[in-house]
């Protein structure tokens, strides 16, 4: 099953950039973050994100649990080097935290990230979230690592 999975992402990466495809994404850094989204890519260089999901564990504590549900565009460079390529995406949407101390609170929530594709499935990058609700705001930084499908 594992063979038959790269084989389908190395074979949607050799033909032309547009149409569908699948991203699992992990962060580490002031939180815990696990991620997936859809990407619809328009051409080589700009993508749709839909859906974009995310959740993050403050493991600091433990008891403290954000969800984000997104959509965005993502940029992407001209190659430069062996296979690399720079990115851009920005993902906008609902987001909520809940904790031990608190109920769920309903937040906006917006996503950056800053990066570079290694090759044409593994990218690596910066993350900035934030979740923001009546002037107060929570925001992380991590460090996400990507696998395109």
């Amino acid at each position: 099953m594992v063979a038959a999975l790269l084989s389908m992402s190395a074979a949607m990466a050799q033909t032309n950039e547009k149409g569908w495809s699948y991203a699992l994404e992990g962060g580490i850094g002031s939180q815990l973050e696990l991620g997936g989204r859809a990407q619809y890519s328009q051409n080589q260089y700009i993508a749709l994100d839909l859906p974009v999901v995310k959740y993050n564990l403050d493991y600091t504590d433990g008891t403290s649990h954000e969800l984000k549900l997104m959509a965005g565009v993502r940029g992407y460079s001209p190659e430069f080097g062996p296979n690399l390529k720079g990115l851009l995406a920005i993902d906008l949407g609902y987001g909520g935290t809940t904790s031990s101390q608190s109920d769920w609170t309903s937040c906006f929530a917006f996503d950056l990230t800053v990066g570079v594709h290694i090759n044409r499935n593994l990218y690596a990058g910066y993350g900035f979230g934030m979740l923001t609700k009546d002037g107060g705001k929570h925001k992380d930084h991590v460090l996400r690592i990507g696998w395109n499908f």
